[in-house]
C-alpha cells in the first residue's frame, strides 16, 4: 500500500502494536478525531485485515521493534513520505511471566527490547517529524511503578520507560512536544489472557481488569490534554503510590494481596468461561 495517499492529511499517527487487543480498539478512536494511521505490528495477516475494514484511512507497515534494523528502515520508509506527524502512540508490549530465575536469555531480551528499547529507538527515529503541540504516548502499566513478583522483567522495562518518559518531557517541552505516559492496571485483552495461562501475577486482580475502551479514552485524553501520566483507575494509581513510599512493608502486605487477588482471579475465569 502507498504511502502517498495520506499526503493531503492534516494529523498523522503513528501507532505500534495495532494488532493487539488495545491498539485494534484504538484505531476507531483515532479515526474519528480525524486522524489517518500509519498501523505498525508484526503480524501481515492481521494488519491486512484490519486495513481492510478501514480502507484508506490507515497503512500498514509491518515492523518487528524487537529488532533495531527493522525499525530504522521504518523510520526511514516514512521519513521519505511524510514532513510530519502529531502523534506517535507506543501500544506494542509483551509479557512472559514466571521465575527470573527460570527465564531464558532470549525471553529476558525479548522483553527489555519490546518493551523498552524498541519505543525509544523508535522515538529517536521519529522525533525530527514531530511538530509543536505533537504527542509522544506511551502505554506503561501499574507494573512501571509497583513492583510484579514473578515478572521481575515486565517491571523493569517498565519501570525504565517511565524514566525515559519523564526525563524526555523534560527535555522536550521546550518545543512543545508533550509526552504522556498511560499507567492501567490489567487490560481485558488476549495478553492478559495468555499471562494468566503462564502464571501471571495475581496483582492483576487488585482491580476489576479494564476493558480496552476505558483505555482508549485515556489515550484520546492524552492527546488533547498534554498531560504528563494517566493512572486507570484513579484509586490504583494512588494506592501504589502510597505503598512505594515504605517498599519494606510491600514484603509483608504481600500475602494478604496474593490471597484477595486469588479469589477475585477465580471470579473472573469462572466469568470468562461462561461468557
Amino acid at each position: 500500500m502507498n504511502l502517498n495517499i495520506f499526503k493531503q492529511s492534516n494529523k498523522i499517527a503513528v501507532l505500534t502494536g495495532a494488532t493487539g487487543g488495545l491498539g485494534k480498539k484504538l484505531v476507531s478512536y483515532l479515526l474519528e478525531e480525524h486522524y489517518k494511521i500509519i498501523m505498525i505490528a508484526r503480524n501481515l495477516a492481521q494488519l491486512e485485515q484490519i486495513s481492510l475494514h478501514y480502507g484508506d484511512k490507515v497503512i500498514i507497515r509491518i515492523c518487528d521493534i524487537s529488532h533495531l534494523n527493522e525499525i530504522q528502515y521504518l523510520c526511514e520508509d516514512i521519513k521519505k513520505q511524510f514532513h510530519h506527524i502529531n502523534a506517535l502512540i507506543h501500544c506494542a508490549g509483551n509479557i512472559y511471566p514466571g521465575s527470573f530465575s527460570n527465564l531464558s536469555d532470549q525471553l529476558i531480551l525479548n522483553q527489555l527490547q519490546v518493551n523498552l528499547n524498541g519505543a525509544i529507538f523508535l522515538t529517536k527515529g521519529l522525533l525530527p517529524l514531530m511538530r509543536k503541540k505533537s504527542s509522544i504516548v506511551f502505554i506503561n502499566s501499574l507494573g512501571g511503578i509497583f513492583p510484579l513478583k514473578d515478572s521481575a522483567l515486565y517491571s523493569a522495562s517498565k519501570y525504565g520507560l517511565r524514566g525515559f518518559a519523564l526525563a524526555l518531557a523534560m527535555e522536550l517541552r521546550p518545543r512543545k512536544i508533550y509526552v504522556s505516559s498511560i499507567f492501567p492496571g490489567a487490560i481485558d485483552t488476549q495478553m492478559l489472557h495468555n499471562e494468566m495461562q503462564n502464571g501471571g501475577s495475581l496483582l492483576n486482580f487488585c482491580s476489576p481488569p479494564l476493558e480496552p475502551e476505558i483505555v482508549c479514552k485515556t489515550i484520546m485524553k492524552a492527546l488533547k490534554k498534554k498531560g504528563l501520566e494517566y493512572y486507570i483507575p484513579k484509586w490504583s494509581g494512588l494506592q501504589t503510590k502510597l505503598l512505594m513510599l515504605k517498599p519494606y512493608f510491600i514484603l509483608r502486605l504481600m500475602p494478604f494481596v496474593e490471597k484477595f487477588c486469588e479469589k477475585r482471579k477465580k471470579n473472573w475465569q469462572k466469568n470468562n468461561l461462561h461468557s
